[in-house]
């Protein structure tokens, strides 16, 4: 399983709403659904299920089935931190686990 962190760069903690979950954490060009399931938040991208844990600080993220390739992984991360960034202002950086 790919498993990756996601934290802030000018502050400790994410501030937004869980109900603004499924809008922010999610890639901002790669279509995603929000899909039920443990943790914070889960998506559906490209057949593959990927779940958020509130850490802390920040959200942990893993690729459950491990159908992606870890280029593409990294990838739609780096384009959920940039939907977080646009959403939100709050800036991101990425740490591979």
């Amino acid at each position: 399983m790919l498993e990756y962190l996601i934290r802030r760069t000018d502050g400790e903690w994410f501030v937004f709403p869980y109900g603004q979950y499924p809008e922010i954490l999610r890639p901002i060009r790669i279509p995603a659904k929000h899909i039920e399931g443990w943790g914070s938040h889960r998506n559906e991208v490209e057949g593959e299920e990927i779940s958020f844990s509130d850490e802390d600080p920040g959200f942990q993220i893993g690729f459950e089935t491990g159908k992606l390739r870890e280029e593409r992984a990294d990838q739609i991360v780096a384009e959920i931190c940039e939907n977080i960034e646009a959403k939100t202002g709050q800036l991101t950086r990425i740490v591979k686990l």
